[in-house]
């Protein structure tokens, strides 16, 4: 029974921690995407990240919400908003990292405690009860999602990559950044 208590404890606190973006929440976990975009200096002068929200937009999924933490990184998640699009469990939160001295710009998927904890649940129940082996499809169903999210991340790259392009224009560059 304290193990449901200490399942329903993580959940409730892990809501808690994306909702205030906790700095410290969005960068502990096990990475399980990360893409790394080569950026000189003058490549990331360009780099607008408040836009990213804008660029990314899409109808099809539920929006992809941004907030700048104190360090500089840029933290995201799957908003909460309950709207008419497409929904699927959020496996992953991530976080947009501008590394000077690497010359790169990462964008990391890091695992949901939700996701690990329900992921363990599932394993261990039909080990306990045999009965309870059709909770192994939630596993499947997070590879799915899992899936469905990577695209989505590797559309933030495509997106920090537009915005880095040399070929753009100064005057659209300057509109972006006055549109904050």
């Amino acid at each position: 029974m304290l193990f449901w208590y200490a399942i329903v404890g993580v959940m409730a606190l892990e809501i808690v921690l994306q909702v205030a973006w906790s700095p410290t929440y969005f960068g502990l976990g096990i990475r399980m995407f990360n893409e790394r975009i080569p950026a000189s200096a003058e490549m990331r002068q360009r780099l607008v990240l408040n836009c990213l929200e804008r660029d990314v937009a899409t109808q099809q999924w539920t929006p992809l919400v941004f907030r700048s933490l104190p360090d500089g990184r840029m933290a995201f998640r799957e908003s909460f908003f309950a709207g008419f699009a497409g929904r699927y469990y959020p496996v992953m939160r991530g976080m947009v990292v501008v590394d000077a001295k690497r010359n790169q710009v990462r964008v990391e998927g890091i695992c949901n405690w939700m996701t690990l904890g329900i992921a363990v649940l599932c394993v261990s129940m039909p080990m306990v009860v045999a009965s309870t082996w059709p909770m192994l499809l939630m596993l499947a169903m997070f590879v799915y999602c899992y899936f469905i999210q990577r695209r989505r991340y590797h559309g933030i790259a495509e997106a920090l990559r537009e915005q880095m392009r040399i070929e753009l224009p100064e005057a659209i560059m300057q509109l972006r950044r006055n549109s904050r």
